[in-house]
């Protein structure tokens, strides 16, 4: 062991030894090389700058990195001047960042009043955030703690995050803020093991520093799905972190958390207990009245304003539109009009000059923009509701009213749907807190052990005290009242009861949830018996009450389904108790007297719940066709629009600023090009100081050289170029350049290369041009160079002076005042002599100026007009005239040309049936269709209607109707009981 390790010191000893000898040979090469004669090219004069930029671009990179990772720890909704102030100031101490996402940019107009048909959730959000701040004395007299977390839940478009928007917005006004963080589904996660879990914490210990706050988790099933074996430990860890975040051992404080998602399911049900999420607000599509606020939200800004007719009936005719399908159908009919207003912009690839005032919607293009738009919510399902047709409102009209009638007797919930879409039952939750019920409170026992004081009754009767305190809960004036509610519409087939009818009282019950049960949903999934489906659509209706049951055609459905689903809805049907609010609405394709007899039992007549239908009369069937008959079929053909030339536009010219964006701006640019100015003269005074260009540093003597400025005409030196860099001339790199090669040019031009002298000055020239573009090369960073330049392009294009700075300004605008004051005549010592001029000769005289005057301007405008008729009169770049009329002025003034026009001989086309005739044979037609769909069914009086509308369609751009009438009827001479079988 001694051997070995003597035997390892000698071998160390020996490396060393040869690392010295490296050394030695090293020095001796170098001592060779420094021996060598000095070069001229070897100096680098670069070198002893190179430290100081680098270590100053270094510092402000820091800076600015750590400034933006301070940034990322803000709320949403706070600014870095709101932090600078009060209890934040104290609290902002946190020295990590959070996710790696950058703050967002808020939109601060969305508020409370920009959210329609969720009155009664911004309550309770009212509830759990503001109310806590305003009034907490109420939360310490009862020693509670207010709702803490909330979750949004429904179907995409139905204004989730917007009421986050809104809340955040709502809670950033007043003196004390509350700071709103959001987080973005999977925001937090990270491919780091444990990374994820500390970017939670640090986002709950931000908010409780900054408390209050509200932190939003926007799509929070990606963040906490459901915990199962089979899934990644990650995800569960993370889920295990979020629950103990929200209610574990350490206090939340004054922390609102907020989760919205559109799968509820998915969610871990761990979360959905009060002390993490308290409340549940289900998002559901709108009814009429939420529609129709958000309409006029969406058109509230619009000039002129819709007329409130037409946007109850427009809510009316959206059904199953959540709110963002309403703002894209308002988007939709702009651009409709847009393109009926305008069709020629389509076609050119110039902007044209257009009037935007002209530009008015319709009611056609609402319909367009209807039949354009897919809801969000019929992309997969369509909604079993649907209003009743304007084309079938006068046929059915009467036994509507009258499937109505029975409907709110038998189910007396849809008077309290009909109450809220008629009279804007948004505040239902408050309008019951209005009222007081003096009985309940006369005949109910204290629920005090001693009286308070604040009760209104000392004294209980006897009667009271044997009372159950909870006796209200059961009465008749507090909610209404029904046993087992159901309706059915029986009638012959095709009478509308489940294509009309049905479906126009689904509509009127839009606020409530439809659960069909039909063959398709009991046998549409595979994986389920039809035993399940049945119990699946009733578990839902009783877990959803208010709700409705609708059955169509129970007839065929009962024959068709096996007895074991019989006994199951029957079990099913009698399980849900009596006085629960689930109707049971069904339709028959037949009599009610030849239903089974299980059907009948389950729908009395005695009681109401059967409405029969009857054949539409004479009077139904006559206004039915009159609107087709009498209206559409007399009017003309469609003309052909002639679209007026439109005058290609002027290109626009730059945004026009603010006077804060100004501001803002100026101080911005003055910045950089403050840095520019010490960067150039830091490297001028290099230059200057150095000894090889002392002739270059001051102008040159004319005293010495008399013909210089006969050779050189624009003489420059660093002295001058140190003023103009003082004078601000220079906002980039390359002016300063130009001047600096301009001395090198001037020096090269006067100096000949024949005499030694002149060539030592030409040298240095040439060496003080190469220099100074080193140390911009070596010093300057491209994207600051790249910034002055675009400074510089800016003021061009904004039409600024290039050279003007906030300290030229004010001296610029003292000189104007000194240039611009002038001392009187009397002052100087002039007194002139009034001139006295007689009346005739002055009225005379001043006439003439008077009408030089009035004329001036009319003569200038003329002749501006003149001009301008003169220089657009040529061809436009479309190949039209410009000065043609528009469409709209001669729709306003005359009816539009018709083209093709109508033949004006009447060997081309025949003589035309005058309109006395005409009318005439159209009401016979009509008269002839009433008498010849006697007994006939809705569907049967569809299809004739159906025939009749193809007639009208094949004519329709024909002048003489009288082939028309003929054809019309033929078709009804034609009907037969082969084509359409009336009812016997």
């Amino acid at each position: 062991m001694k051997l070995s390790e003597s035997h390892g010191e000698e071998e160390e000893e020996d490396a060393e030894d040869d690392d010295e000898d490296d050394e030695g040979d090293e020095a001796e090469e170098a001592g060779e090389e420094n021996d060598r004669p000095y070069n001229l090219r070897q100096r680098k004069t670069v070198q002893r700058y190179e430290a100081p930029p680098i270590v100053f671009v270094q510092l402000r990179y820091n800076y600015l990195q750590l400034f933006h990772f301070f940034n990322r720890c803000l709320p949403m909704n706070l600014t870095a001047e709101d932090l600078a102030s009060g209890v934040l100031r104290d609290r902002v101490k946190v020295g990590a960042s959070l996710a790696d996402v950058d703050p967002m940019n808020l939109d601060n107009s969305v508020k409370f009043d920009s959210v329609g048909g969720l009155s009664n959730h911004i309550q309770s959000l009212k509830e759990m955030v503001v109310f806590p701040l305003l009034y907490p004395e109420i939360f310490e007299k009862f020693k509670i703690q207010p709702p803490r977390g909330c979750l949004f839940y429904g179907p995409p478009g139905t204004g989730k995050t917007l009421v986050a928007r809104a809340l955040a917005n709502e809670c950033s006004q007043g003196d004390r803020k509350v700071s709103f963080f959001m987080r973005k589904g999977a925001d937090c996660l990270s491919k780091w093991v444990g990374e994820s879990e500390r970017q939670l914490r640090l986002l709950f210990d931000q908010a409780y520093l900054m408390r209050p706050s509200i932190i939003f988790f926007d799509e929070i099933d990606g963040l906490a799905p459901v915990r199962s074996s089979r899934q990644d430990q990650i995800h569960s860890s993370i889920v295990s972190t979020l629950l103990a975040l929200m209610d574990g051992l350490d206090s939340r404080g004054e922390i609102v958390v907020i989760g919205a998602t559109n799968r509820l399911d998915s969610i871990d049900p761990a979360l959905r207990r009060p002390g993490r999420f308290d409340r549940e607000f289900l998002f559901s599509l709108p009814d009429k009245k939420a529609r129709k606020h958000i309409l006029e939200i969406h058109t509230r800004d619009w000039n002129p304003k819709l007329a409130e007719p037409f946007v109850d009936e427009l809510a009316e005719k959206c059904v199953g539109y959540c709110g963002a399908d309403i703002k894209a159908l308002c988007t939709e009919a702009a651009l409709v009009a847009l393109r009926r207003r305008y069709p020629q912009i389509y076609g050119s690839s110039v902007k044209l000059k257009l009037d935007v005032t002209s530009i008015v919607l319709g009611p056609g293009d609402f319909s367009k923009a209807m039949r354009t738009i897919v809801p969000a919510s019929q992309r997969a399902l369509a909604p079993p509701g649907r209003a009743l047709s304007p084309t079938l409102r006068p046929l059915l009209a009467i036994s509507y009213s009258l499937v109505l009638k029975s409907l709110l007797r038998v189910f007396p919930h849809a008077q309290c749907t009909d109450r809220d879409n008629t009279h804007g039952g948004d505040n239902h939750l408050l309008e019951e807190d209005f009222y007081s019920d003096d009985d309940n409170e006369d005949s109910s026992a204290s629920i005090y052990e001693v009286q308070p004081a604040a009760s209104p009754k000392s004294h209980l009767s006897s009667s009271a005290i044997h009372r159950p305190f909870l006796h209200f809960s059961s009465s008749a004036l507090q909610q209404p009242t029904a046993y087992r509610p159901r309706l059915l519409l029986a009638g012959a087939p095709g009478s509308g009861q489940s294509s009309h009818l049905a479906p126009a009282l689904l509509h009127h019950l839009d606020k409530l949830p439809v659960h069909r049960l039909d063959l398709p949903t009991l046998y549409s999934v595979s994986a389920k018996t039809p035993e399940e489906s049945c119990a699946q659509v009733f578990r839902e209706a009783r877990r959803s009450m208010p709700s409705v049951v609708y059955m169509p055609h129970i007839s065929e459905w009962w024959d068709t389904v096996s007895d074991t689903v019989k006994s199951t809805f029957l079990t099913l049907l009698q399980d849900v108790p009596s006085f629960s609010p689930v109707l049971i609405l069904a339709t028959a394709e037949t009599y009610y007297s030849k239903l089974s007899d299980e059907v009948r039992s389950i729908f009395q007549r005695t009681y109401g719940e059967v409405v029969s239908l009857s054949p539409p009369g004479e009077e139904e069937k006559r206004n039915f066709f009159s609107d087709l008959l009498l209206v559409q079929a007399a009017r003309p053909p469609p003309r052909l629009r002639n679209t007026e030339v439109l005058p290609v536009a002027e290109a626009p010219g730059p945004r026009v600023l603010s006077a804060e964006e100004q501001r803002r701006l100026a101080e911005q640019e003055e910045n950089t090009l403050r840095e520019l100015r010490l960067f150039l003269r830091d490297v001028t005074k290099r230059l200057a100081t150095d000894k090889r260009f002392n002739i270059f540093s001051k102008p040159v003597d004319i005293e010495e050289v008399s013909d210089y400025l006969e050779v050189i005409r624009q003489p420059m030196d660093l002295s001058t170029v140190m003023t103009k860099i003082d004078t601000y001339k220079y906002l980039t790199v390359k002016d300063f350049l130009l001047d600096i090669d301009l001395i090198c040019s001037n020096a090269l031009e006067y100096n000949p290369d024949k005499d030694p002298g002149d060539k030592v000055i030409r040298h240095r020239a040439c060496s003080l041009k190469d220099t100074a573009h080193a140390i911009f090369a070596a010093e300057l960073d491209p994207e600051f160079d790249r910034m002055c330049e675009e400074i510089k392009e800016a003021r061009r294009k904004r039409g600024t002076n290039l050279f003007l700075t906030h300290c030229s300004k004010i001296e610029t605008w003292k000189n104007l005042q000194r240039k611009i004051r002038r001392r009187p005549s009397w002052g100087r010592g002039i007194i002139r002599k009034k001139k006295i001029y007689k009346k005739g000769t002055e009225e005379e005289e001043e006439e003439p100026e008077a009408e030089v005057e009035a004329a001036g301007p009319s003569d200038s405008c003329l002749t501006q007009d003149e001009e301008s008729s003169c220089d657009t009169t040529g061809p436009q770049p479309n190949g039209h005239h410009p000065h043609l009329p528009s469409t709209e002025e001669e729709s306003s003034n005359e009816p539009p040309v018709a083209a093709p026009a109508a033949p004006p001989n009447a060997s081309e086309a025949g003589e035309p049936t005058p309109k006395e005739e005409e009318s005439t044979a159209k009401e016979a037609i009509l008269a002839m269709v009433v008498k010849k769909s006697e007994g006939y069914s809705v569907e049967q009086l569809e299809r004739l209607y159906s025939l009749l509308s193809q007639c009208i369609y094949q004519h329709r751009r024909e002048y003489d109707k009288t082939q028309l009438l003929e054809v019309s009827k033929a078709v009804i001479l034609a009907i037969n009981l082969s084509t359409i079988l009336p009812i016997s």
